[in-house]
């Protein structure tokens, strides 16, 4: 796959550029924009944006959306399709609402180009613990979530699962069941140590954060496409494919649940 000089499709991912005191001249190459999609179906709904690359010289976000795509999902099992409704900013929504075990397809059309994706809904996930832990590392205490869910019982499963802080994405983490099938699964997320807690770093959690933790359950195409983003910083290249056609972004079909807590520190624990 191509490489693209900025790829913004994600709430919950976002380039950071920080400035050096020394001005140093690059040598940028433009690219043609690529169309992105972010399309998901839950049992609450069904929600898919559609945007474009941009080149890290634009500052503007005008022209990012597209408002002219043709969104129409389809489900063989349900013998049904509709097509999306456009909102705004992008955005296609409906009510339909993904039922376990069905599979879902995406067809997107824009331009004279179509774009399509499948996926597959999962049963809902368990959840059997979460709590903020202290953990001591040589010579450093660090804050961790420490988050436990139960597997589904008899076939291979994977997880996405987003820490929310006030609102905004905080944390997040993709897993599987290979190290305990049918088991216990854990995720430890690393939020902060003790000392830029202490002095107040703008990423440490603060008393009375608001958090929310959601959990997905998610098809192997989804795994497969967010663990690649997980791991794109060391591996130095693009997400895989989700859709055909040379789209960016992804289509997942999952079970989504939702918890909310208030942090204070007096209640972490220490391990």
């Amino acid at each position: 796959m191509r490489k693209v000089l900025l790829y913004s499709f994600l709430s919950m991912f976002f380039l950071v550029l920080t400035s050096c005191e020394k001005e140093i001249p690059l040598d940028y190459h433009q690219v043609e924009p690529l169309y992105v999609a972010e399309a998901t179906m839950s049992q609450e709904g069904t929600r898919v944006q559609v945007s474009t690359t941009q080149d890290v010289t634009v500052n503007s976000r005008e022209g990012h959306y597209i408002d002219n795509a043709t969104v129409v999902i389809s489900c063989k099992k349900e013998d049904y399709s509709e097509e999306l409704t456009f909102t705004r900013n992008g955005i296609y929504t409906s009510t339909w609402k993904a039922k376990p075990g069905y599979t879902y397809d995406i067809d997107i059309s824009v331009d004279g180009k179509h774009f399509t994706s499948s996926s597959t809904m999962q049963d809902a996930p368990v959840m059997n613990s979460f709590r903020f832990v202290w953990k001591k590392m040589l010579s450093e205490k660090i804050l961790f979530g420490d988050l436990h869910i139960e597997d589904t019982k008899d076939k291979k499963s994977y997880y996405f699962m987003h820490i929310y802080r006030n609102g905004v994405g905080y944390r997040w983490a993709v897993m599987n069941d290979d190290k305990n099938p049918n088991g216990d699964l854990q995720q430890l997320f690393q939020c902060s140590t003790e000392r830029k807690m202490d002095e107040g770093d703008n990423d440490a959690l603060h008393e009375g954060d608001k958090i929310r933790l959601e959990i997905r359950s998610i098809d192997k195409l989804s795994y497969d496409y967010l663990y690649s983003m997980q791991v794109m910083d060391n591996a130095g290249t693009n997400p895989i494919a989700n859709f055909t056609g040379g789209c960016l972004g992804y289509f997942s079909a999952y079970y989504v649940v939702n918890y909310n807590y208030t942090f204070y520190r007096s209640e972490v624990e220490e391990e």
